[in-house]
């Protein structure tokens, strides 16, 4: 009785002591308490302030296209050219224009400065009108000084037939321009003083009509206005190279006839202009 008591205790004490062996046991499950609490966390806003809602952002711009340009003649500097002119007056005398203009292009449109001289003669109908008392309206030879600007209403590049042309760039424009007359031996005999007052006259003077009256056509009445106002449509045919052709029909403005009393109300203008474009 008493051996197997001991041999009893004896394995009791066995299983106690390897239960308390640091390898075998078992750790404790840690409690709520003993945890560190983990600090919040916060929300990343970095880009935030750059969001945009979708329908913000479609009716944005998202991007750019460039259109085709054959030549780009806004980035050109100056432009000149040679001028060709017939008139249409509405009478019975011929006359041709010929001379010379500078362009500028500016802000997207033109600026032209042109000088020209005009040579008129007689037709048939004028030459038997002078063997009546009738008398038509006319100009003689002369200069004419030109401010015109040109506004671009319609571009782009085109193709030309034959084919074997190359593109070119065309632009429509709509003109509107001032027109100087200058009548140099009408000022014969006049000192400085008189031409310096001649030339804001609106109208041409005696002095100048009775000096003019020597050159004017024999079935011809010197009209009197000085200067007028014009306006018309062209267009410009640019080459690749800068080369351009403008043909352009001009139409005579009478909105200042009561200060010139010109008596040459609706008149036209067909001009051909080749130039090129630096």
């Amino acid at each position: 009785m008493i051996p197997s008591l001991a041999v009893l205790v004896a394995t009791l004490l066995l299983g106690q002591a390897r239960a308390e062996e640091p390898g075998d046991s078992p750790s404790p499950a840690p409690s709520e308490d003993d945890t560190d609490p983990e600090p919040d966390a916060q929300p990343d806003d970095t880009i935030e302030r750059y969001r945009s809602p979708f329908e913000e952002l479609s009716e944005r711009a998202i991007g750019t296209t460039s259109k085709p340009v054959e030549f780009n003649w806004r980035r050109s500097t100056v432009q000149v050219a040679a001028t060709g002119n017939h008139f249409f007056e509405l009478n019975n005398f011929n006359s041709i224009r010929a001379g010379g203009l500078v362009r500028v292009p500016s802000g997207g449109l033109l600026f032209e400065l042109g000088l020209s001289y005009v040579w008129v003669w007689d037709t048939p109908s004028s030459e038997l009108l002078a063997y009546t008392p009738y008398r038509q309206p006319g100009r003689t030879d002369r200069l004419e000084l030109d401010f015109t600007m040109g506004i671009p209403l319609a571009e782009g590049v085109v193709t030309t037939h034959p084919r074997y042309f190359p593109a070119v760039q065309l632009v429509f424009n709509a003109y509107g321009g001032f027109r100087y007359l200058i009548y140099p031996t009408g000022f014969a005999g006049m000192t400085a003083r008189e031409v310096g007052a001649t030339i804001f006259s609106p109208t041409i003077t005696q002095t100048e009509l009775d000096n003019l009256d020597d050159e004017r056509l024999a079935a011809m009445q010197i009209d009197s206005g000085r200067y007028g106002l014009m306006a018309g449509f062209g267009n410009d045919i640019y080459l690749k190279q800068g080369v351009f052709v403008s043909p352009r029909v001009m139409f005579a403005i009478p909105v200042l006839a009561p200060a010139t009393q010109t008596e040459l109300l609706l008149w036209a203008d067909f001009a051909l202009i080749i130039g090129v474009a630096l």
